[in-house]
């Protein structure tokens, strides 16, 4: 990925961010957001997991009144592995999240300062407009509502990868294809394939929308790329009214262009390449997610509330400058209790961007095209006469609200900001490369960005009390809200109480096992993250039930040695049989071979990672032990 070089106008972006994530420094916590106990006690689980010894979690052992929920299979962790880290060294949990969401804000505002200066340049007005798109993005509306109103955490943090992933397969579509080229082409697509594995293992809804958006980019940039070399190849300007004749070969579809066809080719299976190293990087989560979901109830999570067709936004909440702390609750209309702005400054830069940025004389008139497409595109999918979409490609339940389509929306006027502000700067310049004298306004325009959104930014505070650090906070939750309760595929029933309630209320160590049937007592010892340790003392042969749900990965144990298990009904429990006399019986969650094999795949595809970047090291050294020899 590129570097970022310091100047005047990131250390600006820097510093104008800091007001965005400031209310994070304070003592406090805004449990009262949408998902902020999930943000925390997610966080929780994780810990407990790790600790335990699951180094790749997937059982969240306190979900479902304590019977557990295999959370991570379907959830993707990686922004909990970062969270994680700052617990692990010492940080206190709701710190460490709050520690994340300012990093995720920092990452999302430099990436898109990244890519606005690899399109528009590294002189004055370049910065410039990368300052204002990277601003445009930090403050946009439906980020800080993913902050300080939803409180959605992964979420939020997958938003941080969009300009960092486009970045990233743009230079490797722009490196040079020719075999022998001393700029090499190996390093950028082992960044892409990370970027874009980052973003895989990150949210799992935001997967549906983003990679829609990455495919079209690549598909234009690719295109872009062979106008480019048809240009280089005939040296001549490709007219925007050429003949068909003309484009076809400028393109490398005719057997004029041989050079052109090849070089697009090579450009074509290096961006697979990358695409399909992601995928593998990510496989570890992404295998067992979309073979082992048939194992959960999923319908709960997108029917009812969770519906997309109650979600749909209206175009006037798109300006409606109203900022609520409530839902998205009204299924008929307008009138939700959250706010769906695009925000004004935004909409106003890009429509400046509109204006100006697609003049021939514009900088890079392409991308503002693009972007205004991908834009629009965004917007309308949201409304309700875009449902017939919804209801045709089934997939896309899954995302549940159409509104997280201003994601894509935020990030493509973050673009359109900084394409509107080079188009005006440039046309504003005197001569190619020099400093417009309307570049300060760019400044003003920055802080402007950051002012209208300034309002957002306050979150409604709350105590951080040791329950909402713990378990507890689950069992809380979850019987305020008995509609979040998970059931899996062995569930004949959805749990209204479980034996573990009471405990977790009294503070007591959890007795997660008990006798079903057959004479004799059971102690729990030890209760882990993956992992639960009981003790029997059979007067006959017994029935062990464990308060927790079966589910593909456990294995159970007597005396270390396996032995079988089944659900047990009403609620899919795990239960076993243990013969008379004492014995230690232990229960815990780990691979199934389809796990195994995300597993080996990611690992595989981290080597072809690292082997792509040395060779392209080696290839480096020999093309300059070569260039110095001559």
């Amino acid at each position: 990925m590129s570097r970022l070089r310091l100047s005047r106008e990131l250390i600006l972006l820097t510093l104008l961010s800091a007001f965005a994530v400031a209310p994070l420094a304070s003592p406090g916590y805004f449990f009262n957001a949408h998902d902020a106990d999930h943000s925390v006690f997610f966080l929780v689980e994780f810990d407990a997991a790790i600790r335990d010894g699951a180094l790749w979690p997937r059982w969240g052992p306190d979900h479902a009144l304590g019977y557990g929920y295999p959370l991570w299979l379907v959830y993707a962790p990686l922004a909990y592995y970062v969270a994680e880290a700052f617990v692990l060294l010492g940080v206190g949990y709701t710190a460490a999240v709050k520690i994340t969401w300012a990093l995720a804000t920092l990452a999302g505002g430099w990436g898109t300062y990244a890519l606005l200066r690899h399109w528009f340049g590294r002189r004055p007005v370049g910065r410039a407009a990368a300052l204002v798109g990277g601003l445009v993005y930090v403050y946009a509306p439906y980020h800080l509502l993913n902050l300080y109103v939803r409180a959605a955490f992964a979420e939020y943090a997958a938003l941080a990868w969009f300009p960092w992933v486009i970045l990233a397969f743009d230079r490797l579509v722009q490196a040079d294809a020719a075999p022998n080229s001393p700029e090499r082409w190996e390093g950028k697509a082992a960044g892409a394939a990370l970027a874009y594995a980052g973003l895989l293992l990150t949210h799992t809804a935001t997967i549906l929308l983003f990679t829609p958006l990455l495919a079209a980019y690549l598909l234009f940039a690719i295109l872009r790329r062979g106008v480019l070399t048809g240009r280089q190849a005939f040296d001549q300007p490709v007219q925007d009214a050429e003949d068909l004749q003309h484009t076809l070969t400028v393109l490398g579809l005719q057997s004029s262009a041989p050079r052109v066809r090849q070089e697009l080719w090579r450009t074509v299976w290096r961006t697979a390449l990358a695409g399909l190293l992601a995928v593998g990087v990510a496989a570890i989560f992404l295998l067992p997610m979309l073979l082992e979901q048939r194992y959960i109830v999923q319908s709960q999570w997108v029917q009812g509330t969770y519906g997309y067709r109650l979600h749909f936004v209206y175009p006037n909440q798109w300006l409606d400058p109203a900022w609520g702390y409530g839902y998205s609750d009204d299924p008929d209309g307008p009138n939700d209790g959250m706010s769906f702005q695009l925000g004004i400054v935004a909409v106003g830069l890009a429509l400046t961007a509109a204006a100006a940025g697609l003049r021939r004389q514009a900088p890079r008139r392409e991308i503002t095209a693009f972007f205004l497409a991908v834009t629009a595109g965004a917007l309308l999918m949201m409304l309700p006469a875009a449902q017939p979409v919804w209801d045709a490609l089934a997939p896309l339940a899954l995302v549940q609200f159409p509104w997280r389509l201003l994601g894509i929306a935020s990030f493509g006027l973050a673009i359109l900001a900084g394409a509107g502000v080079a188009a005006v700067l440039a046309l504003e310049a005197v001569s190619p490369g020099e400093t417009s004298a309307q570049q300060p306004v760019a400044y003003l325009v920055a802080v402007a960005v950051a002012l209208a959104s300034f309002f957002f930014t306050v979150p409604e505070y709350t105590d951080i009390t040791p329950v909402e650090e713990s378990p507890l906070s689950i069992i809380r939750f979850e019987t305020e809200h008995p509609d979040m309760v998970g059931i899996t595929a062995f569930s004949q029933a959805v749990p209204t109480d479980s034996p573990l309630v009471a405990q977790y209320w009294a503070g007591q160590p959890l007795q997660k096992a008990a006798i079903l049937r057959g004479q004799g007592q059971v102690q729990t010892l030890r209760v882990g993250g993956a992992s639960v340790t009981a003790q029997v003392d059979a007067a006959t042969p017994v029935t062990v039930l464990f308060y927790t749900y079966h589910f593909p990965g456990w294995r159970a144990t007597v005396d270390g040695q396996p032995v079988p298990h089944r659900p047990e009904p009403p609620y899919g429990l795990i239960a076993l049989e243990v013969p008379a006399g004492q014995h230690l019986v232990t229960i815990r969650h780990g691979a199934t071979p389809v796990r195994t094999a995300g597993a080996l795949i990611s690992a595989g595809s981290l080597a072809a990672v690292l082997g792509t970047v040395l060779r392209g090291r080696r290839r480096s050294r020999r093309s300059a032990v070569g260039s110095s020899a001559q």
